[in-house]
Parts: C-alpha cells; sequence; structure tokens
C-alpha cells in the first residue's frame, strides 16, 4: 500500500483516506511498543510496559521457567526506534547521552537491563504489511547489554549493538535463560 503526499505534506493513502496527525517520534514509541509485545508474546512470557521512564527503562520483560539458579528471569529494556542509516558491517551505531549510558552500564540494579534499537524504514507507510496470510512488521531490532562497561567523561558515547544480537525470540529467550541462570542477559 503506498501513500501519496498532498500539498501541505498530508500523508495519504493509495486508496484516498488520510494518516492520522500522530507525530512521528510518538509513532515510533507505539511501533516499537507493539514489535516488542509481538516478541515477548511469541516467546510465551509477559511485558510490562512503565509508564515512568526516570530508570531509563522502558519495559520490563518477565519469563517463569525453571532455570539453573531462579524459577522466573527478568531484564529491563531501554527501547529506542530509529529510520536513521545507523546499521553498520559490525552492527548499529547508537549514540547515547550520559545519563542514558550510565543508567545502562550500572551494575547495581537490581534487574539486568538491555538496550534494545528498532530499525524502520523511512517511509511509515512501509512499517507494516498486512495480508491474508500474515503480517510483517519492518525491519528489525537489536539490543545489548552494557552492564559493566567504563564511565565516559564526554556528553556522550556511541555504542554498537552487535549484529549477531537480533532482537527475536530466541534471542530474548536466551537472555531470560542467561539471567535465570544468575549471568547477565
Amino acid at each position: 500500500m503506498l501513500s501519496q503526499q498532498d500539498q501541505w505534506g498530508e500523508l495519504w493513502t493509495s486508496a484516498g483516506a488520510p494518516y492520522g496527525s500522530l507525530h512521528a517520534s510518538k509513532c515510533k514509541e507505539q511501533f516499537s511498543l507493539a514489535f516488542t509485545h509481538a516478541i515477548t508474546a511469541a516467546s510465551r512470557c509477559k511485558i510490562s510496559d512503565l509508564r515512568v521512564d526516570d530508570e531509563r527503562v522502558d519495559y520490563t520483560m518477565r519469563q517463569v521457567a525453571n532455570h539453573r539458579r531462579f524459577s522466573s528471569s527478568t531484564v529491563d529494556v531501554q527501547m529506542k526506534c530509529t529510520e536513521q542509516d545507523v546499521l553498520r558491517d559490525d552492527g548499529v551505531h547508537w549514540s547515547l547521552d550520559r545519563s542514558h549510558y550510565d543508567a545502562l552500564r550500572d551494575l547495581r540494579t537490581y534487574n539486568r537491563k538491555i538496550l534494545v534499537v528498532l530499525l524502520v524504514p523511512h517511509r511509515l507507510d512501509r512499517w507494516l504489511e498486512t495480508q491474508e496470510e500474515g503480517m510483517l512488521l519492518r525491519k528489525t531490532a537489536y539490543w545489548v547489554c552494557l552492564e559493566g562497561h567504563e564511565p565516559i567523561e564526554t556528553a556522550s558515547k556511541t555504542v554498537v549493538l552487535p549484529r549477531v544480537n537480533v532482537f527475536n525470540v530466541e534471542q530474548l529467550l536466551g537472555i531470560l535463560q542467561r539471567v535465570g541462570d544468575g549471568g547477565q542477559p
């Protein structure tokens, strides 16, 4: 479904229906929530959407399963979503301000934390495709655990989320198993 843009910059579907006026940053926030919920549900796990982001955490994911150390595991997620061209050969290069970086590298928190960056197409009308045989959410997300990383003196730091760390069902279950076994994500 291709959209059209009128002379005032408003988007219209190919059928002539106008898109809503939700700001692009809020669209990314909502899309990343849907993406995360889909991964979590397919993993047979639970997700809590935190209403206040004062700890640099957007979601908490929880799994009840018998691991080596714990009968359940939890991981906190700082979620970002972008259409920027940040994917390189080695992974996603993402700039974090010092307060986000420090919160994600802190070893003194009770729950383990990861950073997840969801990449989406430049055009909003290409983020989602629905057909009779299924729904396709475009593109994909990558994750990294920054716990224990060195402090910085600068205002920001670019971190690399490795290409092998695709945030999907298998990787989420692996993260939760490692945490449930007493380790880091």
